[in-house]
């Protein structure tokens, strides 16, 4: 582990996982809620709008909530062995072809199977790349920043105490938990899961399926975050066949599909605990 410059602190060294969940939570939620508590005074769309600089900070909260963290524990040695690590592009190039292939493949598949069982259909409307574009960069700036923390962060920490699927599922759960207060609050994205309980079933399923499947593609290049960034990024995506805001309870059955698959053949090798990403720092093992 890089130290030197630290400032120190006991229990954080110790509990730096606690400590990174902890804070995640409390800038993503703590602090948004007070100001949704405030929202009859500046307006809702104030508060939890989706470019609102609040919903920027949920957003970024694994992100800022691991720098932190390794700014406390181990100091600017820490930091900039981190910003090395989280910036590094590790794995062979058929990891990268895999995911910018793979995960268009995988919802291209699921819209289709959607369409076909009463879904709406697939359809390219007038304009659709220039919004296609829009929406693509505006998304790079949100979600994906998430995995400086979750992958770049959390999962090497957790994969040296458990297995990777252990690890999957466990951070699965927690990003799950993390995303479970926009199904109540936000009229964003998530609202279109449908009803509050069968909405947060679907969430969890889905987000630990995605996590397996994220866990895999780390692993397997070696721990490279950039890869694990372009991967939430691409699941993110409003992609040109997708001609509604609501996607049906279909497509994502397919999609947990194909992650299992995925899961139970490729991941096979990197789901154990003998090709496990544990490092954070750069150097640490």
């Amino acid at each position: 582990m890089v130290t030197s410059g630290g400032v120190g602190d006991g229990w954080l060294r110790r509990h730096r996982l606690a400590g990174f969940f902890g804070l995640t939570f409390a800038l993503s939620w703590g602090v948004p809620l007070v100001a949704l508590a405030a929202a009859p005074l500046v307006g809702r769309s104030a508060t939890v709008s989706g470019y609102s600089p609040l919903a920027y900070l949920a957003v970024w909260a694994p992100a800022i909530a691991a720098f932190v963290v390794v700014g406390r524990v181990d100091g600017r040695a820490g930091l900039r062995a981190y910003v090395r690590h989280i910036t590094a592009f590790r794995g062979r190039a058929r990891w990268y072809g895999a995911v910018l292939l793979g995960v268009p493949a995988a919802y291209l598949l699921s819209a289709v199977v959607a369409s076909t069982t009463g879904g709406p259909p697939l359809a390219l409307e007038s304009g659709w790349f220039g919004a296609f574009l829009a929406v693509s960069l505006r998304r790079l700036t949100q979600g994906p920043v998430e995995e400086i923390g979750w992958r770049g962060f959390a999962l090497p920490l957790l994969q040296r105490r458990y297995s990777g699927l252990v690890s999957a599922v466990l951070l699965g759960t927690v990003w799950a938990l993390w995303h479970a207060p926009a199904l109540v609050i936000s009229t964003a994205e998530f609202a279109r899961a449908g009803p509050l309980v069968p909405g947060l079933v679907r969430l969890f399923v889905t987000l630990v399926a995605t996590s397996i499947v994220v866990t895999v593609v780390y692993n397997g290049s070696g721990g490279s975050v950039p890869l694990a960034v372009g991967f939430h990024w691409l699941t993110n995506l409003t992609y040109p066949w997708e001609t509604t805001a609501t996607v049906p309870l279909t497509q994502d059955v397919v999609f947990v599909c194909v992650s299992a698959l995925v899961a139970v053949t490729v991941g096979r090798r990197y789901l154990g605990r003998a090709h496990l990403a544990t490092t954070v720092y750069g150097t640490d093992e």
